[in-house]
């Protein structure tokens, strides 16, 4: 039985620490494939290599693969890359195992080429890892390992081999006391086109549903065995166009489970009694999938929505209590003065709403956004994008931007600009003082407070 690490790489926080799900969904996809595994985490071992020298000495891997999920912060304002991060880990583990090392995660499926020959791992994995890293690995111990170093995943794993009902405890406590919440992905994959997204790039354009019990199956025991309070839904967009996220809603309260919880949603039409449902289920907290912030830029993000469907969409789940949050960026394409104007205007008038604002978007390669950047003469087409690089519009300067946004979010608590530091700041101070999950509603209640 080949002894596999997985080691998930991640220190980001921002805006709140997120449990390895991926790492835990191939871990538990291994294990039924008679694998044995270990799970590590750099956040819970507060980067510590001294760790993880005790980690490879006690557990001898045969194999050890490394979950790589952001390349950088995509913040214009306040830009880090987290390469230096990944090589000093790698370095490391040369140091003291000479065993195989294995790449993946997003951050690597969007940089293959240029991560692996930076970072000098084995082998690395493109796509979703279930089927092809215990392909690799059985290759690789019966002497035939593959010719490239790169191998892809071509086919989407079927949804019963991206669930686990598994989480390990120290970890799950970690970010519960973190303030953080346990997670649940229900389907992959993105029909939506937006400009700069990659998740349609790494999941697929089609959604993979899991079955709706499985998800209330996994609901029930994160709050029964890992005494989860609060759940974060990790999916790209929970609502899907077909109304099939209802049916988990459904379920719920058909047996009486409430538990508080979030999710990332994308604006549309819902009717009071569907809001009415959500918030009877636990739904405490929304993330919009807004982007922008006028219909001139909506438009220019390639959204199927306008902003009167944002408005209404937010106020009406502001009407039953349930904290918004958008994150709108300025500097897309069609971005002007008059539209950036507009959309500070627009925001002003949502209600119960946290807003975080940025500058530029951050280009990734087979995007739209990264066409059009080519199209226009913003980069070519062999320019890197491994290090940030940032889209704006040919008819805005950052400057007027930053200047009029800082104007309009001038003492306001439920504006943040800049916002990861700025809003780093306010959610610790909250979770320090033992508040769960993304803090928007207690936010906003302080303001109101304050009003």
């Amino acid at each position: 039985m080949s002894k596999i690490l997985l080691i998930s790489c991640n220190l980001t926080e921002e805006p709140y620490p997120v449990y390895p799900l991926g790492m835990a969904m191939l871990a538990d996809s291994m294990r039924k494939k008679g694998f044995q595994v270990i799970e590590w985490d750099f956040m819970v071992a507060e980067n510590s290599v001294e760790k993880l020298q005790r980690v490879l000495n006690f557990h001898k891997p045969d194999i050890i693969g490394i979950s790589i999920r952001n390349v950088d912060n995509i913040n214009y304002g306040e830009q880090e890359t987290y390469l230096h991060h990944y090589k000093e880990i790698i370095r490391e583990i040369r140091r003291f195992s000479s065993v195989p090392v294995v790449i993946g995660g997003s951050a690597f499926s969007l940089f293959p080429v240029e991560m692996l020959n930076e970072l000098e791992a084995d082998y690395g994995i493109v796509g979703e890892g279930e089927n092809v890293f215990p392909s690799l690995i059985e290759s690789i111990k019966n002497g035939n390992p593959p010719p490239g170093k790169i191998l892809y995943a071509r086919d989407y794993p079927e949804c019963d081999d991206f669930h686990s009902l598994t989480r390990n405890p120290v970890l799950a406590d970690f970010y519960l006391n973190k303030g953080g919440m346990l997670n649940i992905q229900t389907k992959r994959g993105c029909p939506h086109r937006c400009a700069y997204c990659s998740y349609p790039l790494l999941e697929g354009r089609k959604y993979r549903f899991r079955p709706v019990n499985e998800v209330i199956e996994e609901i029930i025991e994160l709050k029964e065995k890992y005494k989860a309070d609060y759940i974060f839904m990790t999916d790209s967009v929970f609502n899907d166009v077909e109304g099939r996220y209802m049916l988990i809603i459904e379920e719920m309260l058909k047996r009486n489970i409430s538990i508080p919880w979030m999710a990332f949603f994308r604006p549309g039409k819902f009717t009071d009694d569907e809001v009415k449902m959500l918030k009877a289920s636990g739904l405490r907290a929304v993330e919009w999938g807004t982007d922008c912030s006028s219909d001139t830029t909506l438009k220019g993000m390639k959204k199927d929505f306008d902003w009167e469907t944002v408005g209404a969409a937010n106020n009406l789940f502001a009407s039953h209590g349930i904290a918004n949050s958008h994150f709108i960026i300025f500097g897309g394409p069609g971005e002007k003065r008059d539209s950036v104007m507009e959309g500070l205007e627009n925001i002003s008038k949502l209600e119960k709403a946290v807003v975080f604002a940025s500058l530029g978007i951050r280009i990734f390669p087979g995007t739209h956004i990264h066409r059009k950047a080519i199209d226009e003469g913003f980069v070519t087409e062999d320019r890197s994008l491994l290090s940030p690089v940032f889209y704006f519009s040919p008819d805005i300067t950052p400057e007027f931007m930053n200047d009029a946004i800082l104007k309009s979010f001038d003492s306001r608590m439920d504006r943040v600009y800049p916002w990861e530091k700025k809003s780093m700041r306010i959610i610790k101070a909250f979770h320090d003082q033992g508040y769960r999950g993304p803090v928007w509603d207690f936010l906003l209640r302080n303001w109101e407070n304050r009003k």
